[in-house]
């Protein structure tokens, strides 16, 4: 998408959540032709989330219609006005895995974790004596092997 078509496109903010695409649209036409009105909607309650985008046909529109609604009240609110911008990213190759946030749930990003446990803490290797206290490198030799070690951990039973 380039300049000229981003122009075009507005951002609509504090919009009340029962107004609907046509009441937008019918509200937005007064100052060019829109090509498109998107309320965005949130996922898990199917709700709007009270904001919109619409897109006009040239971005002379667009500014006309960001200079003459931003601050105005719509269905009793004051709505909040600017330009669309876009979200940079960059393209990822194939395969590249992305960086999570650290924390979540257990750090691992979410229900279903991933590799990364722990968020942003350094991953622990098992059986080196990195900071004094072993988990597991001579487990064998304090408990032994080949036999049944039940007495040392429940109290000789």
């Amino acid at each position: 998408m380039n300049q000229a078509q981003q122009n075009q496109k507005l951002y609509v903010g504090n919009l009340n959540f029962e107004a609907n695409e046509d009441q937008v649209r019918e509200l937005f036409s007064n100052f060019g032709e829109v090509q498109d009105v998107k309320i965005v909607m949130d996922r898990f309650t199917g709700r709007s989330r009270g904001f919109a985008f619409v897109r006009f046909d040239t971005s002379e529109s667009a500014v006309k219609a960001k200079d003459a609604l931003n601050g105005q009240p719509f269905q009793g609110k004051t709505l909040v006005i600017d330009l669309a911008r876009t979200e940079q990213r960059e393209p990822r190759p194939m395969g590249e895995r992305r960086e999570r946030p650290a924390g979540g749930f257990g750090g691992g990003g979410g229900f279903g974790g991933g590799n990364d446990r722990g968020g942003d803490r350094p991953r622990r290797e098992w059986g080196g004596n990195d900071r004094g206290n072993d988990r597991g490198g001579d487990r064998g030799e304090r408990r032994g092997f080949g036999g049944n070690d039940r007495g040392d951990r429940y109290g000789g039973r």
